[in-house]
């Protein structure tokens, strides 16, 4: 493991970092709000003889990634004319592949500290000869510096401190983060759907049925184990869950993060007949994974929102309260605020009374269940 990424995936040192990125940016908000202008009005003219568009997000966490694609889907359905690129990052551009993108341009972590590929991507940037750039999502100073230097004659963002650095400036809702690009879109005229969007092909979705168990009398419901900080639950409650679940006889499938890995052998000991744990998989293997689900057990995390983008349900479990922006809404999804594994169990294995045949779950091999720890403390 790189040094770097180590040093990332530490829980100290991330709050650390979170505190120190807050400061800085603060101060550089603060500095930079200073400068006057006048940005005028985003509205349908603004996309009047426009030939090239660079969307701009260059945000790491997969949530993100696919909520902001959705600009991609609302400017493709009303300006097929118009010829898209996308500015992101490098950890999620395979969430990218299939959509009508002209390129991709990725910004990685590592270039701060390697200058010369930053000044590349910039360059390279500034070749394309951009119409116009759009800052997608909830402003941050990464991608107000992309959008002031990657060369487009016009610049679009959003209204706040730096409204003034723009040439447009349009409106975004501070609600539901499903809803943030909403009014954006309505005043450019394009239609704009409330949910994340990804694109997985019909090759992607069967390759990776046979993995997931799809196509059986009953499909695996799938449990992803991960969360960011304080959105994560204990090892205990998914362990108390999964022998929830084996009771019930309801087939599933654990899902792990790279920062899960080291407790694997906790969950496979915990497995029974009815489940497993699956490899690790690609960003878009496990999209595919997640495709062939009857439903989704996940706190707020990124495959959270893979999973409203490809229509599958989604039983959210939230450990604070600042998740409530980020949870589905879709008819079939259930949020659950810090819940007993045995509700969750009841509310994904609605036939849990009848009994189910054992060749649903043939092709998941398990291995014996090991005791539950008694308490969980989640109630």
């Amino acid at each position: 493991m790189y040094l770097l990424t180590a040093i990332r995936r530490n829980e100290r040192m991330r709050r650390l970092g979170k505190t120190l990125e807050r400061s800085a940016k603060a101060w550089c908000f603060r500095l930079l709000s200073r400068r006057g202008g006048n940005a005028r009005a985003a509205g349908p003219e603004t996309l009047k003889g426009v030939q090239r568009v660079l969307l701009v997000r260059p945000n790491f966490r997969i949530g993100n990634a696919v909520i902001g694609a959705r600009f991609i889907q609302a400017l493709t359905e009303s300006r097929a004319d118009i010829e898209i690129d996308y500015l992101g990052a490098d950890t999620t551009r395979a969430l990218f592949e299939g959509m009508p993108l002209a390129r991709y341009h990725a910004l990685s972590r590592s270039m701060p500290l390697r200058p010369w590929r930053l000044l590349q991507l910039l360059m390279r940037l500034r070749r394309r000869d951009y119409d116009l750039a759009i800052q997608v999502g909830e402003g941050s100073l990464t991608s107000w510096l992309c959008t002031r230097l990657c060369g487009a004659r016009r610049t679009l963002g959003q209204r706040g401190r730096l409204e003034a650095s723009y040439d447009w400036v349009g409106d975004v809702s501070r609600g539901h983060a499903y809803e943030w690009g909403s009014a954006l879109a309505a005043s450019l005229g394009l239609a704009w759907e409330p949910r994340p969007w990804m694109v997985i092909s019909a090759r992607e979705r069967a390759a990776a049925a046979s993995l997931a168990g799809a196509g059986d009398s009953t499909s695996p419901v799938g449990i992803f184990v991960g969360g960011h900080l304080d959105k994560r639950f204990p090892f205990s409650f998914w362990q108390a869950l999964l022998g929830e679940l084996e009771r019930r006889r309801q087939p599933y499938l654990v899902l792990l993060g790279p920062e899960e890995e080291a407790g694997r052998a906790r969950l496979e000991q915990a497995c029974g007949f009815h489940g497993r744990v699956v490899p690790a998989v690609s960003l878009r293997c496990c999209a595919a994974l997640l495709a062939n689900l009857s439903r989704l057990i996940t706190p707020d995390t990124g495959p959270m929102h893979m999973a409203v983008a490809l229509g599958v349900p989604v039983v959210a479990l939230l450990n604070v309260d600042g998740s409530r922006k980020f949870t589905p809404r879709g008819p079939e999804d259930r949020v659950l605020f810090r819940p007993a594994p045995a509700r969750v169990a009841e509310l994904v294995s609605p036939g849990a009374r009848r009994e189910r045949s054992h060749d649903a779950v043939k092709a998941l091999p398990c291995r014996p269940s090991a005791p539950m720890d008694a308490e969980v403390g989640l109630t």
